[in-house]
């Protein structure tokens, strides 16, 4: 998945936006037993990254569409 936001923030606000979003996304996605990456690249050139290895997902049989 890849998702794009683009927005008439300023810099300033939009590195505090992006905290709180990578925050918000993070609290959602460890509820889940998936592993993931998540990663904003904001105007300014801040990055913020964010990886959770799911170790539950390795007993998960595939998708019988993906065999």
């Amino acid at each position: 998945m890849d998702i794009r936001l683009v927005s008439s923030l300023t810099d300033d606000d939009e590195d505090r936006f992006a905290s709180v979003l990578m925050k918000a996304m993070d609290d959602l996605l460890c509820q889940l037993s998936v592993a993931y990456h998540l990663r904003i690249d904001t105007t300014g050139g801040t990055v913020l990254q964010r990886s959770r290895a799911s170790t539950e997902a390795e007993d998960v049989e595939p998708h019988k569409g993906l065999m």
